[in-house]
């Protein structure tokens, strides 16, 4: 350890969060250029413009992200707690670079190969959530857990922000739906090669860091959350049973399943919306899809910053005053935007918005609560979180599509309101359940 004037925690922190983010956006750029590709037996034509794939091909392409990220996360989660971070998540960066690289030209091969590879994904984005808690746990000191779990779980916001005005664009120019995967591989590549240069598991073994900060980071923290390895040297158990017997675990995890199934309707299914129902060109539908998620990037800041220094109330009345604020008032403003008819644009995109936007207090609600609950445990409860987010994204577009048998209004008032009452019923369970002490094992 060297004294040094730099806080290398927070070049972590922000070298994690863009790692996060070109995982994720590999995936979602997806969601926009799907509406503009060719199907796998369609002719590529000057004019770009193809029926695409069917309503039931676009389910199975969504959903195989989806069940390459379940099958993943246990074995993920394994290799976590035995090899590190730092291995596992370079690995799945690898992943998923070479995988969207070769969507342009295997996806022209057959859907099999397509979905694939949309498989392949998946699998990486199993790593997304594991990554975070150990992240938090290990880098963050106790009074910033709210601030590292709020700039972490933002991946989701940038990567939208990123990828959907990029992919509108690129769509619109000669260089067409190919050059937005081969343009997101190529920054996913050169974002995990500089956090793999940057990262370690463990403060205490980072040559950079200085003797200062890390009496910073370890400060206030029980000899348990700092030893992972017992006194013959081996790394400890995971106490599962304790774990899954915590009410506050129970907390986060159904917070979580309100949050998650809220946030895919917006991903996948806000162009669709934006295009179909206010009546959004093809250019605007993507800049207009990033304005929500860029609203909540903002917010996730600003709550994870303020809870972390908020002193006038305990810190388990904040954690049930931000859930409210993520997920209450998300639901107020979907269950509003259930009722904006066809031909009002700008309210719509302002109740989208605004509901996009509260989610951004998740980072001082269940997200919060997770690492201040479950200490060095983290990356198992975030591993969940994960396996939470993998069934949202498998559930949502089925769900959803079920609804929408013809893209009415009164269809789309329907998927409004059932998750707006998702939104309201979880968090009331997460008020009762949650604290913010730390859990005896």
């Amino acid at each position: 350890v060297k004294s040094s004037k730099i806080d290398l925690r927070y070049p972590i922190v922000f070298l994690s969060m863009l790692a996060l983010s070109a995982l994720m956006s590999n995936v979602v750029c997806f969601n926009f250029v799907v509406l503009f590709m060719p199907s796998t037996l369609e002719r590529e034509n000057v004019n770009h413009t193809y029926i695409g794939y069917s309503k039931d091909e676009r389910t199975l392409l969504f959903s195989s992200v989806a069940i390459g990220a379940l099958v993943a996360v246990v074995p993920v989660s394994h290799a976590t707690h035995s090899y590190g971070t730092r291995k596992v998540f370079f690995a799945a960066g690898l992943l998923t670079t070479v995988a969207t690289a070769l969507i342009p030209p295997l996806s022209r091969i057959s859907l099999s190969c397509f979905v694939a590879l949309r498989f392949m994904q998946g699998m990486s984005v199993a790593a997304a959530m594991p990554t975070v808690g150990s992240v938090t746990s290990n880098w963050a000191s106790l009074g910033q857990h709210g601030l590292f779990m709020s700039t972490l779980t933002t991946f989701g916001q940038i990567s939208a922000i990123f990828s959907m005005p990029v992919a509108g664009y690129l769509c619109m120019t000669s260089l067409g739906w190919k050059a937005v995967f081969y343009l997101h591989s190529l920054v996913s590549a050169v974002i995990f090669v500089a956090w793999y240069i940057v990262y370690r598991n463990q403060p205490a073994k980072h040559p950079w860091i200085s003797t200062t900060e890390l009496g910073t980071i370890h400060r206030g923290k029980s000899a348990a959350d700092l030893l992972k390895f017992d006194s013959k040297g081996k790394r400890k158990q995971i106490p599962y049973l304790a774990i899954v017997s915590t009410p506050a675990v129970w907390a986060v995890w159904i917070g979580a399943l309100g949050d998650l199934v809220a946030v895919q309707l917006i991903h996948i299914f806000s162009p669709l919306y934006l295009h179909e129902v206010l009546g959004y060109s093809v250019q605007k539908t993507g800049w207009t899809a990033a304005l929500p998620v860029l609203f909540q990037f903002f917010v996730k800041i600003f709550a994870g910053h303020s809870s972390d220094k908020i002193a006038t109330v305990s810190e388990t009345t904040k954690l049930r005053i931000y859930n409210s604020l993520a997920l209450g008032a998300s639901g107020l403003f979907m269950a509003a935007l259930a009722f904006v008819p066809r031909g009002y644009p700008t309210w719509g995109i302002v109740l989208l918005t605004l509901s996009n936007a509260m989610f951004g207090f998740n980072g001082g609600g269940f997200n919060k609560c997770a690492t201040l609950v479950s200490r060095q445990y983290s990356h198992f409860v975030m591993a969940n979180i994960q396996v939470i987010l993998c069934l949202s994204m498998l559930i949502s577009p089925i769900l959803v599509n079920s609804m929408l048998r013809t893209g009415a209004v009164s269809e789309w008032r329907l998927v409004f309101l059932s998750h707006a009452a998702l939104l309201i019923i979880c968090n009331v369970i997460f008020c009762v359940l949650t604290t913010a002490k730390p859990a005896l094992w």
